[in-house]
């Protein structure tokens, strides 16, 4: 759930909280909610304090299965997978780069840094900006050494990448129902049906 999309005035502790009881009162899918900052192709702006994200968190790990926090989310990451452990929640550790995709090296900084952090997937969207670059992207998700990671190559050329990812070792992907919400994402009853045929073979 992308409640950093939500109205201004939704993003209260107490309205979160409610919002997402009357949720967990309709489906038994497990709900991940985000709360993403504008820098890393959220809905919130950079004038939206910390603590007050954090508290939000904290309100809605009451209703969620999990939340999805960044990786560079220094001022609260960690806090926010403490509380979560707390209450037998998992965390979605991510990071985007909407403008390239980062070397090897890069990428092994993050893995180490969610290792540190005690997340419990390690989430990687960038934009290739060649084949090359899917290649090795998916590549480096194949032998990386995070028990659950989700990489996602944003844009035309990781369509492919998005849909076999589980190939590669990557856990989970992200669809749309409405409209997407990154570049180069599929729809929800897309990712269904090439699953469905993938499962068929």
């Amino acid at each position: 759930m992308r409640a950093d999309l939500f109205p201004k005035q939704q993003l209260k502790p107490e309205q979160l909280q409610r919002t997402l009881r009357s949720l967990r009162r309709e489906t038994r899918r497990p709900i991940l909610l985000t709360l993403r900052m504008g820098e890393e192709g959220g809905g919130l702006s950079v004038k939206f304090r910390e603590v007050d994200r954090l508290n939000l968190f904290r309100a809605a790990l009451a209703e969620v299965d999990g939340v999805d926090v960044e990786l560079a989310a220094d001022e609260i990451n960690r806090h926010v997978v403490f509380e979560a452990h707390k209450r037998g929640r998992f965390v979605v550790l991510s990071t985007h780069d909407f403008k390239r995709t980062p070397t090897n090296a890069v990428l092994s900084g993050f893995v180490r840094k969610a290792r540190r952090l005690g997340g419990d997937i390690l989430k990687v969207a960038a934009r290739p900006l060649r084949q090359k670059d899917v290649e090795r992207f998916m590549s480096f998700c194949e032998e990386a050494s995070f028990r659950r990671r989700v990489f996602i190559p944003l844009g035309p050329l990781g369509r492919t990448a998005r849909e076999q990812g589980f190939s590669s070792g990557s856990a989970m992907t992200y669809g749309f129902v409405r409209k997407p919400l990154a570049p180069g994402q599929l729809s929800v009853r897309h990712l269904v049906q090439q699953t469905r045929l993938h499962n068929q073979k």
